[in-house]
């Protein structure tokens, strides 16, 4: 059985790093969840005037308006199939700010018919969009999102995400860096870190609902 990101990315999975390949590579089949621990060296973006209104999203897990140096992180991966019979893998982001704690959450699915990776964003998965995805000349993994849909209807304007990981082997672990950008006002959110990673056993009961923590 093959993973999402393998039937997205056809034989150029197979230049991923390893250690992506095993992360990348996950499927429901395999009963195992991921847990990610470690530290963003640096979360910016967005004018602190405009700031305030990120908290519209942080309820659903789409945003949030706090910045920070060496933020404590932690990333929880469930692949589960979904009641629609669907394979997805939820992405559960926990950033730990001093006075709060924030989420930045998904659920990824392939659309066979597309054959692209679908992302519904937040605890709700009200936002939609395709994922493109690259490999790198070293190994790693490269996503771009596309237009935002709401609720199948195109939002425009809308910001667009990329994502770029690899994995450092000197530090035994996955570098993230991911950047949230709109085409009006700018950056909205950028995050870059080392993340420590296990693979843990997992049943049915782990999965949260919609695979997202509340």
């Amino acid at each position: 059985m093959k993973s999402i990101y393998h039937k997205a990315l056809g034989d150029n999975f197979h230049r991923l790093h390893p250690e992506m390949q095993k992360k990348y590579g996950l499927t429901s089949k395999q009963n195992l969840m991921i847990l990610g621990q470690g530290r963003m060296t640096e979360i910016r973006g967005t004018h602190p005037l405009l700031r305030p209104l990120l908290q519209i999203g942080a309820r659903d897990h789409l945003v949030f308006a706090e910045r920070g140096k060496d933020v404590p992180f932690t990333l929880e991966n469930y692949v589960y199939t979904d009641e629609e019979g669907r394979e997805t893998i939820s992405w559960i982001r926990r950033f730990f700010f001093p006075y709060s704690i924030r989420g930045f959450d998904a659920a990824m699915r392939f659309d066979e018919e597309k054959q692209k990776i679908v992302d519904c964003l937040g605890k709700t998965g009200v936002f939609q969009t395709e994922l493109d995805l690259h490999v790198t000349a070293a190994g790693g993994l490269y996503m771009e999102s596309k237009a935002l849909n709401l609720k199948g209807e195109r939002f425009l304007p809308s910001p667009v995400t990329a994502l770029y990981e690899h994995y450092d082997e000197a530090e035994d672990a996955y570098r993230v860096h991911v950047h949230v950008e709109h085409p009006l006002f700018g950056t909205i959110l950028m995050y870059e870190g080392t993340v420590h990673t296990e693979f843990l056993p997992m049943t049915f009961n782990n999965i949260p609902e919609r695979g997202v923590l509340e």
